[in-house]
């Protein structure tokens, strides 16, 4: 049976699955899931032989594991323009006339000057629906882990992370999944486990997923693996179980005059990090030591602090590279890449500098910088990595994984104050 579109902007109103044009029980099927908490796919095809997968995350009814896995849904669902609009096209709402050809009819491309995009006020941008079928999560019939990761989506969103389930579980580590809303409404209990590890891109967070994690690490031990670039970046709004806004005006933060603006990435008085900091007046560089600051280029990280116990075992040596190999097709050359965080005047205190990315330097931005922090008193640890392509390197850089395995088993001993 066809599912039937509902009329008007169904960005917003979502399709209402099996509600709408003829919804007979008799016609739908329900799934059970699966015991073991994880990222499952369901696979559509039809006879023409099209092929299509939805991600479904599996939670655990209590918790399984010492590590929580957070999947950004937030940012999936930014992503996804299916309606005609998103976080990235048509972002104040649907034009008055359809888009006929996206690089013609659209400002996001047509536009030369960046500076008009993301600064209208925050409610003028209209709420947006989980409901709608999301083609950038899509993993391919016959794709693999180590599978290239072509297009911009798949180093973004499901696929990606994907990567660093598929990583967790090669080398041995259980591990609980949960959506940003479950961390939002408390259904993911952050005192139930010892770590929490984001993926490539948690770029968009509620206000409540900040004040939880933060005060878990700021006061009760938690201990939290940064593993992505450009995260904790704007603020979501819960409107309902289906629907959310996006807070997503820039203006007046260091990334006003378009995505990343040199200018003002140097010019940063009386400015916001990001938009998250502008809405909540938080800069997640208090918790995480840094903010995304620059994009486009892919390079291996350099070490630059040999004795860290982070490098322990790796071999590495001041100067090395490391994170060499990627699965990135789109913005290759290493791990440290595509979107990449650094310092800002607003970084707190105590964070160790373990490795910077060898990108090119341009005005007010480098490489991603990998920092560490041992949080006083009964604080937590974080590691951070600050760039998107991290992950892609995970399954295919062994030096890499070494280091990711070195904190996350120093973080599930619990051992925290060993040097």
């Amino acid at each position: 049976m066809t599912q039937v579109i509902p009329d008007g902007d169904i960005a917003a109103s979502g399709l209402q699955f099996g509600t709408i044009g003829f919804p007979y029980p008799g016609m739908t099927w329900k799934i059970e899931a699966p015991e073991k908490s994880g990222l499952y796919y369901v696979h559509l095809e039809n006879e023409g032989g099209e092929f299509f997968s939805m991600p479904w995350i599996v939670s655990p009814k209590k918790p399984t594991a010492k590590i929580a896995v957070l999947a950004a849904t937030n940012n999936w669902n930014a992503y996804n323009n299916y309606g005609g609009r998103g976080n990235y096209i048509n972002a104040e709402g649907l034009p008055p006339r359809p888009t006929v050809n996206a690089r013609q009819d659209l400002s996001r491309y047509s536009e030369k000057d960046m500076n008009v995009f993301w600064k209208s006020p925050n409610d003028v941008y209209p709420p947006i629906s989980f409901e709608r079928p999301e083609f950038g999560n899509v993993v391919g019939k016959n794709e693999e882990l180590t599978s290239p990761m072509s297009g911009r989506l798949a180093s973004s969103c499901a696929p990606g992370m994907w990567r660093l389930l598929g990583w967790l579980e090669r080398e041995g580590y259980e591990y609980d999944l949960y959506s940003d809303n479950q961390l939002r409404d408390g259904t993911l209990d952050l005192d139930a486990y010892e770590t929490l590890l984001t993926e490539i891109h948690p770029e968009y967070w509620y206000r409540e997923e900040y004040t939880r994690v933060r005060d878990w690490v700021f006061e009760r031990g938690g201990k939290f693996m940064y593993l992505g670039g450009n995260g904790l970046d704007c603020e979501v709004e819960y409107v309902d179980e289906t629907t959310v806004r996006f807070l997503t005006d820039k203006s007046n933060t260091s990334h006003e005059g378009g995505v990343f603006d040199p200018e003002l990435r140097i010019a940063k008085e009386g400015r916001f990090d990001n938009r998250f900091h502008k809405s909540t007046n938080q800069s997640p560089a208090q918790l995480i030591g840094l903010v995304c600051d620059g994009e486009g280029t892919g390079a291996p990280y350099e070490c630059r602090n040999e004795e860290h116990w982070v490098f322990a075992g790796t071999g590495l040596k001041n100067g090395d590279k490391f994170g060499i190999n990627s699965l990135h097709e789109r913005i290759p050359g290493g791990a440290s890449g595509h979107e990449m965080d650094n310092r800002t005047a607003n970084t707190g205190e105590g964070f160790i500098s373990l490795a910077k990315g060898l990108n090119p330097e341009t005005i007010g931005s480098s490489g991603a910088e990998m920092l560490y922090k041992d949080f006083p008193g009964k604080g937590g640890e974080v590691f951070a990595v600050g760039s998107m392509n991290y992950i892609s390197s995970l399954l295919v850089d062994k030096p890499l994984s070494d280091i990711t395995k070195n904190v996350l088993n120093r973080f599930l001993r619990n051992d925290k104050g060993q040097k």
